[in-house]
């Protein structure tokens, strides 16, 4: 479990894929959206200059964030969520009202609080580009809007969507002009807006060209300038996002791939490259978002509860059940049909891509469980829930309901049925990359989004058994497959976390995967030794250490080569993740390896795969802590740099980066992705 929060450090999600990322390459996704914390919104940055504060509010679930700046007593919101109490309370408690809203773009991933907040008489302010239907105040390039002491200026940054807009926001005595760009989806901490949202005639090709031309003109922003993006990792609208909340111009200009210098057609190649199909709903919360969000009515209430027989005449009628409870409570009983997604994880995102958008709405669940699932729903537009069924299977057989049962595999199970070669079909569903990292062996791998093209490819009558990561996706796939006529379903339960865990062999390009034959557990086998844990090593103790003694460190940089090439640590050496051990295995046993990324998540996570796979007390694998951005920093910034062996890719170093920002509030991991 050790071995585990390790690769968990790891996570950049993009798309669908990153909703869950793989357990070795970096962690489950799902886990870290569950929770209270992660299904409501948490601050998770704050700055004071003056009578002037801004907050940043996250909102894991989602990983979305939001903003709240002003002083004087003005206050503006900058692309709100739907539910809006959490912004009233904070600017009534800093003796501010909210004047303004002003949204960078139309979104697509959730319904904005726009419409709630001007109930209450804020202005709201959107690109004149952006087609909106409701009343509000259009913004174009250059456009300016006062709050309490701050001045906020609308750039024209076009490139996720045609209305994209980034605020520059400008405050007196603040060590930057602009002291924040409030980026939206343009610019992420690491990586940028896809550009395949808006649909019509406009090509995801068209957008990029738009988005490398809105680079260029953050690129010419003070490198002190602090980065606001609109979500963080794990989100939808990205890829390769960041797990960090906020950067600055001049971090993102020597870390961000997509602010480096190049073509213009190898930065549009770049960014429309690998593109997935976007989730069924986003087109529907585009157009609610334009046309301005009904606004919903607080209510404590639970939806009504509903007997086994109505349900039954309303599912006849179209209604989609929605299990909340977990994969093992669902597994033991549910409803035929009725898909598992749990309320403890990405429930909002995960139910507006499995079902369709307009179709009625029955939750299974606790009156507590219902609640927080139609409350949630609404964040993404689901605004009609019919009501909920009690957790009672015997109520539901008495009223005419059919209940399944789903076969939940252990891990050891299933690895002695290969053995014998008696296992049933196997179907990972997981996306490609994950599947590609680390898997339990050959066999099918058929995402969830891809859920209708079940039946085409496999054999209703015969057995099958889906995985995922933690069991998450692959209990909903269960009631997905139902709804298609399989009969004989089963789940791995606790999926490839609890494979790994339980020391079973997996194949894949990831270094902890090996060979993908699974022999049966042997009766008498004993506990492995415990894995040695990598041991963080700050920029200025490695720098230190190559100095003094430059033979005695290993410095293994894991990033892509052209990342690589533009800078890193003095003497290092760029090496592929799935290399890491044959290349460690050839070096002498006393050198001390450290294991190098952009920020230290991905080198965590490599670093506690290669202990795993060495198994070697007497070898000492560290991890950079804050990666790259942190040692040009640290080091060659404010420190000068070691002395080292310069390699034969060695590049000129980037535009210095700044210092980092302002000191946050405790910060709230996101879920991302």
């Amino acid at each position: 479990m050790r071995l585990h929060r390790l690769l968990a450090a790891a996570t950049l999600a993009a798309a669908v894929a990153a909703l869950a990322p793989s357990a070795v390459a970096g962690g489950d996704a799902e886990k870290a959206a569950h929770g209270d914390e992660a299904a409501t919104p948490q601050v998770s940055f704050e700055a004071h200059q003056g009578t002037f504060v801004l907050r940043q509010y996250q909102l894991g679930c989602l990983s979305q964030l939001t903003y709240l700046l002003g002083g004087d007593g003005e206050a503006a919101v900058v692309d709100p969520q739907r539910d809006v109490s959490h912004y009233q309370r904070d600017a009534k408690a800093l003796g501010l009202r909210i004047t303004a809203v002003l949204l960078t773009h139309t979104n697509a991933d959730f319904v904005a609080g726009h419409t709630e907040l001007a109930r209450d008489g804020a202005k709201v302010y959107v690109s004149a580009e952006s087609g909106s239907k409701f009343p509000f105040e259009p913004l174009r390039d250059g456009t300016r809007v006062r709050v309490g002491p701050a001045e906020l200026e609308a750039v024209a940054t076009p490139g996720h969507t045609l209305d994209s807009m980034t605020f520059l926001v400008r405050v007196p005595g603040a060590a930057a002009d602009p002291a924040y760009a409030v980026t939206g989806d343009t610019l992420f901490v690491g990586g940028i807006g896809r550009p395949d949202l808006v649909g019509g005639e406009t090509t995801p090709v068209v957008l990029a060209a738009k988005a490398y031309d809105s680079m260029q003109r953050l690129r010419a922003l003070p490198d002190a300038t602090v980065v606001l993006p609109a979500h963080g990792a794990g989100s939808l609208c990205g890829a390769h996002l960041s797990p960090e909340t906020t950067s600055t111009i001049g971090r993102e200009k020597a870390t961000n791939p997509y602010l480096a210098p190049m073509s213009r057609a190898k930065f549009v190649s770049r960014v429309v490259t690998g593109l997935p199909v976007a989730p069924a709903y986003f087109k529907h919360n585009v157009r609610i978002n334009r046309e301005g969000p009904p606004v919903v009515e607080p209510s404590a209430d639970a939806p009504p509860r509903l007997s086994a027989a109505d349900v039954k005449a309303r599912v006849a009628a179209g209604a989609w059940l929605v299990d909340l409870r977990d994969a093992t409570a669902y597994a033991s009983g549910h409803v035929e049909g009725a898909v598992n997604i749990a309320v403890r994880g990405r429930l909002d995102t995960w139910t507006g891509i499995v079902v369709p958008f307009d179709a009625p709405i029955v939750l299974v669940g606790s009156e507590d469980e219902a609640r927080e699932a139609a409350f949630r729903f609404r964040r993404i537009g689901l605004d009609t829930v019919a009501g909920r069924l009690d957790p009672s299977p015997d109520a539901w057989r008495e009223g005419g309901l059919a209940v399944r049962t789903t076969r939940l595999w252990t891990p050891k199970e299933l690895a002695a049925a290969i053995a014998a070669g008696t296992e049933p079909v196997l179907v990972d569903v997981r996306a490609p990359s994950e599947h590609a990292d680390v898997r339990v062996g050959d066999y099918a791998n058929l995402p969830l989004d891809a859920w209708p093209h079940f039946g085409e490819v496999l054999d209703r009558t015969a057995p099958v058994l889906f995985l995922c990561n933690s069991s998450y996706r692959s209990s909903m796939a269960v009631g997905l497959a139902e709804r298609l006529g399989f009969r004989e379903l089963g789940n791995l339960q606790g999926g490839l976390d609890a494979w790994i865990s339980a020391g079973l062999p997996t194949l894949g390009t990831a270094a902890l995967a090996g060979a993908a034959t699974c022999p049966a557990p042997a009766p008498s086998a004993t506990p492995s030794a415990a894995v040695p844990l990598p041991e963080p090593v700050e920029a200025r103790a490695l720098a230190a250490g190559l100095q003094d003694q430059p033979g005695a460190w290993a410095v293994l940089d894991v990033r892509p080569a052209f990342a690589f090439d533009e800078y890193h640590v003095p003497g290092a050496v760029r090496v592929e993740v799935a290399g890491l051990a044959a290349h460690v295995r050839g070096l002498a046993p006393g050198v001390r390896v450290v294991v190098v990324d952009r920020d230290g998540t991905v080198a965590a996570a490599a670093a506690g795969m290669l202990a795993a796979t060495l198994s070697d007390p007497a070898r000492s694998v560290r991890f950079l802590v804050g990666g790259t951005a942190q040692f040009h920093v640290e080091v060659e910034q404010r420190g000068g740099a070691p002395a080292a062996p310069a390699t034969p890719s060695a590049a000129p170093a980037p535009v210095p980066t700044p210092p980092p920002a302002p000191a946050p509030a405790p910060r709230k991991r996101p879920a991302g992705c």
